[in-house]
């Protein structure tokens, strides 16, 4: 019998193309929302962890939960209220669901978690693996906290499983999009010095890791989901501008004005991780996409 699967952030940008491919591939999948009734072709249960209000019936038969709520970490700027709204809503929802698991039977087995390679922080050239301390910045510290309220889980029995998820590279939505608007309108540049490492993933390899961390039992600890060839900022905006046949130009959009325009959330677009996924191909996933030109030809087709 498919494993019954309970997915958090389901109707966002990841969310959306991993229930599906669930879906597909036979998995009984529900997900929890705020207004579940405007949910269609899944079932939804409603849940609140602001109000700390949940359904309880929203475990019943579940196997395996896939954790990937959290506020937008891209939108508004990043005050202090909403930094704290970014990790309670990472944090706070995970913590929702294993109160109620330690109040109630449940018959689940194991918790997968996005995460991000924001957890490294800026660490300009340096070779990052799964065993790298984490970094210094809000995001290294937003992630670090992520990570740690998912872990509890191992205290209730679970398996967890966490994904430190790269640039992801998504057909539509997302950064990609941005990028694409730059080529086409003919400003494609590089962002700052350009030598940050920029560690991608296609999305059809993120969500092929979560599939495969469902169906092996052995899959458990912390994974860089990222492509095995990461590539500085100006390779990619390079790389893209040659798939969409635009020109790249030898100029560079100054670190100050992000810092001016963006504030502390120009770390997204500066910050500098050079990821290794030596990990997971170990334990035995393989990667559709290892080239980046191929991944962006494959998306923009």
């Amino acid at each position: 019998m498919a494993k019954k699967i309970l997915v958090t952030g389901g109707t966002g940008l990841v969310g959306d193309l991993l229930t599906k491919k669930l879906q597909d591939q036979g998995y009984d999948v529900n997900i929890m929302s705020r207004n579940p009734e405007k949910v269609k072709n899944l079932k939804a249960f409603y849940w609140d962890s602001k109000k700390q209000e949940i359904d309880e019936k929203c475990l019943d038969g579940i196997d395996t939960i896939i954790h990937l709520a959290g506020e937008n970490i891209a939108d508004g700027r990043w005050t202090d209220q909403r930094k704290k709204i970014l990790i309670s809503s990472r944090t706070e929802s995970i913590g929702l669901l294993y109160d109620l698991m330690k109040r109630r039977e449940h018959q689940v087995k194991a918790v997968l978690s996005a995460s991000a390679v924001g957890f490294y922080g800026d660490r300009a050239n340096e070779i990052l693996d799964e065993e790298s301390f984490v970094g210094t910045g809000f995001l290294a510290h937003c992630c670090n906290e992520w990570e740690k309220a998912v872990d509890q889980g191992t205290e209730i029995g679970l398996r967890v499983a966490k994904f430190r998820i790269g640039l992801l590279l998504t057909p539509k939505g997302g950064v990609l999009e941005i990028f694409k608007l730059m080529v086409k309108t003919f400003t494609a540049t590089k962002l700052g010095s350009g030598q940050q490492w920029f560690p991608w993933i296609h999305s059809d390899d993120l969500i092929g890791m979560f599939l495969w961390a469902v169906e092996n039992d052995n899959v458990k600890g912390v994974f860089n989901a990222t492509a095995p060839n990461p590539v500085r900022n100006k390779e990619f905006t390079k790389t893209l501008s040659d798939v969409l046949h635009r020109p790249f130009w030898p100029l560079a959009i100054p670190k100050s004005m992000f810092k001016l325009l963006m504030g502390e959330k120009s770390e997204l677009v500066l910050m500098s991780t050079h990821t290794k996924s030596d990990k997971i191909i170990k334990a035995g996933f393989t990667f559709k996409f290892l080239c980046l030109k191929t991944a962006l030809q494959d998306l923009t087709k």
